[in-house]
C-alpha cells in the first residue's frame, strides 16, 4: 500500500470512529480506537501513520488536529515537528477564541518530543 492509500484508509477509519463517538456520547471513542489501529501497524505502516498525523495536525478541522496532536505526543513523533512548528505560527495569528489554548497544547508538545540534541 502506498502512501496515499494509507491515507484514505486512514482517513476514512478516523472518520469512521468519529461517526462512533458522536453515536456513543464517548468523547475519548477516537483516541481509543486510533491507540488500536497504530497498535496493529508493522514499522513501515507506523512511518506512514507518522506522515499522516503530521498532515492532520495542520487540518483546518480542530477535531483532526486534536486527534493528531495526542498520537504524536503519545508516541513521541519526532518528525511531525515541522508541522508542529507550522502550527505554532498560524495560530500565533489566528483570532479564534481557542487559538491561545490550542497554541499553548502545541508549544508544549514541542518541546516535550524535541530530542534534547535538536533543542
Amino acid at each position: 500500500m502506498n502512501l496515499d492509500e494509507f491515507r484514505r484508509e486512514m482517513e476514512s477509519y478516523r472518520r469512521q470512529a468519529d461517526e462512533e463517538a458522536n453515536r456513543r456520547k464517548d468523547s475519548v471513542w477516537v483516541e481509543k480506537q486510533l491507540l488500536q489501529l497504530y497498535g496493529r501497524f508493522d514499522e513501515h505502516e507506523r512511518l506512514m501513520a507518522h506522515q499522516v498525523f503530521a498532515e492532520w495536525a495542520l487540518s483546518q478541522d480542530e477535531a483532526t488536529r486534536f486527534d493528531a496532536l495526542i498520537m504524536i505526543g503519545r508516541f513521541k513523533i519526532v518528525t511531525a515537528l515541522p508541522a508542529l512548528r507550522q502550527l505554532a505560527e498560524r495560530l500565533r495569528t489566528e483570532r479564534s477564541p481557542g487559538a491561545p489554548f490550542e497554541l499553548d497544547k502545541v508549544e508544549r508538545l514541542i518541546v516535550a518530543i524535541t530530542p534534547a540534541s535538536l533543542a
